[in-house]
């Protein structure tokens, strides 16, 4: 491995409607990572892009926390250049922690195993859903069965194109899932379970129409919906094309899910209706963090 070398690790949306804590896609919005030898005069950290002037320009910034799991920060420099917004549900930090994983493994000298990545990140950041699909890409599923957190990648690819709405305003994943009830009634988790499988179905089969009828969520987007507008309004309000919507993670940004043939339009649409957010068309991003 050359002394300087750029890791990308992609955005993600979580969840999928009703794989709360358990499904997520890696999508093709990127964070860089440069890592080069410390010079004398230059800083040790650099932020460009989302972030810049906020987030942390020394040892406590979560992907040199990272990093330092597998290899010493001393001797390096690091260079971010991020694009995923921060504190919309599209999985920045999971994007840092996965590229820091990645970046402390290739100084080492050595590729990083996905299910040590999950445990080592998982600490940092809490959500293995987001972790693992920004490991390795695709569309993942986690789960326990008093194992340890372990992950698969299911599929490299959805059924339908996804379009997300990021909003301006942001949302703290504490504060939102603060708002969670700690139980459920039974016809909830019923639906809840039906819905979930209805899910893994879908993304086994391909079929979008199944996909299309497994955006209905009980366990977590109808206590977040105050924190995401979007989600009701785009649900009560389709465009053209749109054959679900969900809440990205935590919120508040939302996922339109669109025939592929048909993103052009509801993309401009969006546009049109939402002028102050950002709208993306993203594809899944069929590869997570590595070097590049």
């Amino acid at each position: 491995m050359s002394d300087r070398f750029v890791v990308r690790a992609p955005a993600t949306t979580a969840n999928l409607g009703p794989g709360f804590d358990c499904a997520a896609a890696a999508l093709d919005l990127w964070n860089e990572l440069e890592v080069a030898p410390f010079e004398e005069g230059q800083p040790f950290v650099t932020v460009q892009g989302e972030g810049a002037g906020e987030l942390p320009a020394d040892g406590s910034h979560l992907a040199l926390r990272a990093f330092a799991l597998l290899a010493p920060v001393d001797g390096h420099r690091f260079r971010f250049v991020n694009r995923i917004p921060l504190e919309r549900g599209l999985g920045s930090s999971a994007a840092t922690i996965a590229a820091g994983l990645v970046a402390g493994a290739a100084a080492a000298g050595r590729t990083l195993d996905p299910q040590e990545g999950l445990a080592l990140g998982l600490p940092l950041e809490g959500h293995g859903d987001n972790l693992a699909a920004a490991l390795v890409g695709g569309v993942c599923l986690i789960w326990q069965n008093g194992v340890g957190l372990r992950t698969s990648r299911v599929a490299a690819d959805l059924p339908l194109a996804s379009i997300v709405v990021a909003p301006a305003a942001r949302v703290n994943t504490l504060e939102s899932r603060g708002r969670l009830p700690e139980s459920v009634s039974h016809g909830d988790a019923i639906a809840a379970a039906a819905q979930a499988a209805l899910l893994g179905a879908a993304v086994a089969s391909g079929d979008p129409a199944l996909l299309a009828a497994a955006f209905h969520d009980r366990l977590h987007e109808p206590y977040r919906a105050g924190d995401a507008p979007l989600l009701g309004e785009l649900q009560a309000t389709p465009v053209v094309g749109q054959a679900g919507v969900t809440l990205s993670g935590s919120g508040p940004s939302i996922v339109v899910w669109t025939e592929k043939d048909r993103v052009a339009e509801a993309s401009s649409e969006l546009e049109s209706r939402y002028p102050d957010a950002h709208v993306y068309p993203l594809a899944v991003a069929e590869q997570g963090a590595a070097v590049v």
